[in-house]
């Protein structure tokens, strides 16, 4: 789930989701609404096979938390901590 095998496409994994909530964050900060609002409109651009749950962009949204690619402000606020 986390890593993308013959069973599980990118598009379906926790890594693949990331890459492309990276994408989407760049050098802005956001909500984590806003930030779903343009997950699924970059989805709907890449006409990917599988579309991912809220549940997996959370799960997604959490494991970026915790290996330190994005962080949060006091303000619940979304950044790429990279950046």
């Amino acid at each position: 789930m986390i890593l993308p095998n013959k069973y599980v496409s990118l598009s379906e994994s926790i890594i693949g989701i990331s890459a492309i909530i990276l994408d989407i964050l760049g050098s802005k900060e956001c909500h984590i609404d806003e930030l779903w609002k343009q997950f699924k409109k970059t989805i709907k651009e890449k006409n990917l096979k599988v579309t991912p749950s809220y549940h997996k962009f959370v799960l997604t949204i959490n494991f970026m938390y915790l290996t330190k690619m994005i962080d949060y402000n006091k303000n619940g606020v979304i950044y790429n901590e990279n950046k």
